[in-house]
């Protein structure tokens, strides 16, 4: 059935007598006095003065205006904003008002006082009558809502043209009780005044505010998510088209889609008619709803997780909704809604309504395929294909008047504020750094970060000759996320002659053409007359500096040795709190030194790597080079990448670097799983799961390897970047995960695996010697030679970044030690939502008084946390939007490490959790990869990231392991499953996801070669 076929609208609402629990009334009269002297009906909202958007908030004003225009909201109430600001008034000091604190945003008294006022307003009980009233409305409504009450923030600001809050002030859903509902009252108000609020509504030019309270019925949602009815400014692209609509949804609740905590399916309706044009079904595991103890998640059966969370019948209403919203020309619109099943169902468990009679809310993408569609178009839906669900109304199933969409609030669609530094042109992108510390930051780390990047940028740029803009801002800090400001990185990169966006973003990837093109727009007219001035001086300096780096890091090692060492020997127990400061500036110290020290070296191997790239073009362009006398060139290369070939064997020649750190932990640990091979007892202790410290193994080499392997990496870790990440010497948990998933395969050969990397590389330097004249091929080993010198450099340097980030950790913890005796309140790993600067001071004045900060923080870091990954890269301010996954079936990224393979995939999900199920011979593909993932490689058939470049640490290891790899794959983890067959073609940056009837039997088959991890993978044919 179309979308635009008429059908009964579900919006007709009116009263409906038969469903009393979800239908707002005309009017409040039914609710008790106690009530209505508080709370106000919400279709009352916005329709007199005293319900105006300066009273009950926007949010509150935005939702009545839609009941009374008879779209579907669930009945509710707003509470005043007044009370709220009376409150205030009342409960709080001087000078801890939002309206001075909003003047104070960014500021170290701004916080300070933001986080007392924060604890005043959870821990003061609300008015004895407003409690009264609460109970009241909860006696009243709770035969009626059996899932209970969303209590919703409405700001005086919020949802309008101009500021939304969305992300920032809190949501409670699943509210039961008077005590209940006070307490989630008092948290929404609380939420005002996280940092992150206030700089938003300071930056916005909002000189105060009041915030308001909607309490409503929960829809008992069988599935609910987020549509947007266009893209917002600067988002239409290949992804998502300006004649498209886009939904994100789930099963169960959809706050885990609108916080970006889950998996979303993705489909894309055209905005004329409504019709289908692509969509992506994820994988959901889970479902969030409402049991007997409020929130919680549920497992969901294996048929129900694989099918869309919305059939027909609710893409149709959808459909109607937001062509009705966008009435006389206004939008986009922002349109969180649910879909509740309303027929009699009884009551049964939570979640029961995620599956019927043993039917999905949607019929399977098989049934598509029967219906003529293949599998792979079932789940891509392309251009005229069926929704991505089958008709609601078959066979068994309810009819599709049988669910409703429920709309639970709708804002224009309006991004954050601008990041700290940037404008509305600003381009950020973590597409590099956020293979280092991927996800939200805890304080304590990107305080740290901030200091070490900034400043190493600055002394990086001032080596190269560079002068850096007074007040320029290099990184920032988006949602916790880690963001580097392209634009200004560009125009200060811009001085240097060879140093264009393309030369640099080719090989940290997270740019597209468009993206290029418009960085080398922003960055012309940039003077040069002041670089080729200091050149003189500079120039030398420079080189005599690369010619005493490997010295100098060897100097540095000395120094870093002697202050792990002491470290390691010193019991901080002993030591007072202005000692232990001082000790935590050491530290700091050290680590700034060796940021430093890591970024000449990368300088060093970006200029190295830039050199080769340079010798190779100019041989290719006499057609010298081996690929070029081949003839061989890929007619389905990615279009606008012709430098891609040079780039790509620029890396092989480099490859095959040996002792290179970063591929230490891999390699050892592969000897471990070889030696537990060999002793039958420590192999099934091991995969039944009675193993985390070597003294679980029996006595043997197995065990003793072990033990090695923890001394020599145990400050490592998966996300090592990140302070509160446990090291592999405090848990070793990831690393048995490791392990176990190494021996559910053949034992593997590491220097097999080290030695086809480096027998490539001397296979394409004996076709260059071929048709190269000799004293070009003196020049080019010379260059290859610098390369792998730089880059073993880099890794030794990024290993004592890691090393000294241990250390930091060490004094953190025992700081954190001091905090918790000082304040029993606090919880453990407190010390890692305090800034350095704030702990330096605590630390020096002798007042560690900061449990207030630390509760503050740790609130704004969970929504950090909580909220979904902005694109790598944006403009201007981070989209409020999940971007849809490429469709098709082939995926392109950039090459990292040569080589063609085919195997089924495993998606890892963030963190290191589920590492032991990942099976030998597949395809491992993730938001980004560290080095505490590198092991994996050696047990996996490809690696393949929707983050990182060429150049990043996991690339250089997947080409030491000789492995094919493919980096920033937009969309990747969403658009492929586990499970699904691909082929990795490692050398153009291709994935491809192949028929599923048309896969091997077993895993890891190199394509046109032998099956199994250890086997090699075909390179392609140069071109």
């Amino acid at each position: 059935m179309p979308l635009t076929q008429a059908a009964e609208p579900c919006y007709s609402l009116g009263i409906d007598v038969a469903d009393p629990t979800r239908t707002a009334r005309a009017d409040g009269a039914t609710d008790p006095p106690t009530v209505r002297e508080w709370l106000k009906p919400l279709e009352s909202a916005g329709l007199r003065r005293h319900t105006s958007a300066k009273r009950v908030g926007g949010k509150a004003a935005s939702l009545g205006r839609l009941l009374r225009d008879g779209f579907p909201v669930p009945r509710g109430w707003v509470l005043d904003a007044r009370c709220f600001t009376e409150l205030v008034d009342r409960q709080l000091p001087p000078g801890h008002d939002l309206a001075t604190l909003i003047r104070l945003s960014g500021t170290r008294a701004g916080v300070d006082r933001a986080a007392r006022a924060r604890d005043r307003i959870l821990s003061e009980p609300l008015p004895e009558a407003l409690s009264t009233a609460l109970r009241a409305l909860w006696q009243a409504v709770e035969q009626e809502a059996p899932w209970g009450l969303a209590v919703r923030s409405s700001a005086t600001c919020e949802d309008s043209e101009e500021t939304s809050m969305a992300g920032l002030a809190t949501s409670v859903l699943g509210v039961r009780g008077e005590a209940g509902l006070d307490a989630a009252i008092r948290q929404v108000w609380a939420s005002a005044f996280l940092p992150r609020a206030l700089a938003y509504l300071a930056h916005a030019g909002v000189r105060d505010v009041a915030m308001g309270v909607v309490l409503q019925v929960m829809v008992r949602a069988e599935a609910a998510g987020v549509l947007f009815t266009a893209p917002p400014p600067g988002l239409e692209g290949e992804h998502w088209h300006a004649g498209e609509r886009l939904v994100n949804a789930t099963l169960g609740l959809g706050a885990p889609v609108v916080d970006g905590a889950a998996a979303a399916d993705t489909i894309r309706l055209a905005r004329d008619g409504g019709r289908v044009v692509a969509s992506a079904v994820a994988q959901k595991r889970r479902a969030l709803v409402v049991g007997a103890a409020g929130l919680e998640e549920i497992p969901v059966p294996e048929p129900s997780a694989e099918q869309p969370a919305l059939g027909e019948a609710a893409l149709r209403q959808l459909a109607e909704l937001a062509e009705r919203l966008e009435q006389g020309g206004k939008g986009p619109f922002d349109v969180e809604f649910a879909v509740e099943a309303v027929e009699e169902r009884g009551e049964g468990p939570p979640g029961a309504a995620l599956v019927v009679d043993g039917e999905a809310p949607s019929d399977p993408p098989e049934a598509a395929a029967a219906a003529g569609a293949s599998a792979p178009a079932a789940r891509e839906a392309g251009e005229g294909a069926p929704s991505p669900a089958a008709s609601e109304g078959g066979e068994g199933a309810p009819s599709p008047a049988a669910r409703r969409v429920w709309l639970l609030q709708v804002r224009p669609v309006s991004g954050g504020g601008f990041p700290e530094g940037g404008d509305a042109d600003t381009i950020w992108s973590r597409a590099n750094v956020g293979e280092a510390l991927p996800g939200a930051a805890t304080p304590l780390t990107w305080s740290v970060a901030r200091a070490f990047s900034d400043r190493g940028f600055r002394e990086a740029f001032a080596a190269l000759g560079c002068r850096v803009p007074r007040g320029a801002r290099l990184v920032a800090n988006v949602h916790g996320r880690f963001y580097l400001n392209l634009t200004a990185f560009m125009r200060i990169a811009a001085q240097v002659p060879g140093l264009s966006p393309r030369a640099l973003l080719g090989m940290s990837g997270g740019a597209s053409e468009a993206l290029i093109a418009r960085l080398a727009e922003q960055s012309e007219g940039v003077s040069r007359r002041g670089f080729y001035a200091r050149l003189p001086l500079t120039g030398p300096r420079l080189l005599l500096r690369q010619a005493r780096l490997e010295r100098e890091v060897a100097a540095y090692e000395g120094e870093a040795l002697w202050a792990q060492r002491a470290l390691s020997e010193l019991d901080m127990t002993l030591l007072p709190d202005d000692a232990i400061g001082t000790t935590l500036r050491s530290v700091f110290m050290l680590l700034e030194r060796t940021g430093t020290r890591m970024l000449h070296c990368a300088s060093a191997s970006l200029a190295s790597h830039l050199a080769l790239c340079k010798a190779l073009e100019r041989i290719a362009g006499r057609r010298a080079s081996a690929r070029s006398a081949s003839g061989e060139a890929h007619l389905d290369a990615p279009a606008g990448r012709a430098e891609t070939n040079v780039e790509h064997l620029a890396q092989v020649l480099a490859g095959g670097v040996r002792e290179l750190d970063s591929a230490g932990p891999g390699i050892e640990l592969a000897r471990v799983a070889e030696l537990v091979m060999q002793d039958r007892t420590a192999r099934e202790r091991l995969l039944a799961g009675g193993v985390l410290w070597p003294r679980d193994l029996p006595e043997g080499p197995a065990r003793d390897a072990y033990a090695r392997f923890l001394d020599a990496y145990g400050d490592r870790a998966v996300r090592e970047a990140e302070l509160a990440t446990p090291r592999w010497g405090e848990d070793p948990s990831p690393v048995v995960a490791m392990l176990t998933a190494s021996l559910r395969g053949a034992p593997g050969d590491p220097e097999r695996a080290l030695a086809r990397a480096r027998a490539l590389a001397d296979r394409e330097m004996a076709m260059l010697e071929t048709r190269v004249p000799r004293l070009e091929l003196a020049l080019l080993r010379a260059l290859v030679g610098r390369a792998q010198r730089y880059v073993r450099l880099r890794e030794r340097m990024r290993t004592w970044v890691t090393r000294v980030l241990g250390m930091l950790r060490r004094v953190a913890l025992d700081i954190d030690r001091r905090l918790r005796r000082l304040d029993p309140s606090l919880e453990p790993g407190s010390v890692f939502f305090c800034t350095y600067e704030e702990l330096a001071t605590a630390l020096s004045s002798g007042r560690a008084d900061v449990g207030h900060l630390v509760r503050l923080r740790r609130a704004e870091h969970l929504r950090d946390a909580a909220r979904p990954d902005p694109p790598a890269t944006f403009i201007g301010r981070p989209p409020p939007v999940v971007l849809p996954p490429a469709s098709g079936e082939r995926l392109l990224g950039l090459p990292a490490s040569p080589g063609v393979v085919e195997g089924r995939a495993r998606v890892l999900e963030p963190g290191a959790s589920a590492l032991d199920a990942v099976a030998p011979g597949e395809v491992l593909v993730a938001r980004t990869t560290d080095v505490g993932l590198s092991p994996l490689f050696l047990v996996a058939a490809a690696v393949v990231t929707e983050l990182g470049g060429p150049m990043s640490h996991a690339s250089i290891v997947a080409r030491e392991y000789g492995i094919p790899a493919v980096v920033n794959v937009p969309g990747v983890t969403l658009a492929i499953k586990t499970g699904d067959w691909l082929r990795i073609d490692g050398d153009r940056g291709v994935v491809e996801r192949l028929d599923e009837r048309a896969s091997p039997s077993s895993p890891g088959v190199v394509a046109g070669g032998a099956p199994g991890g250890g086997a090699a993978p075909r390179p392609a044919p140069p071109g």
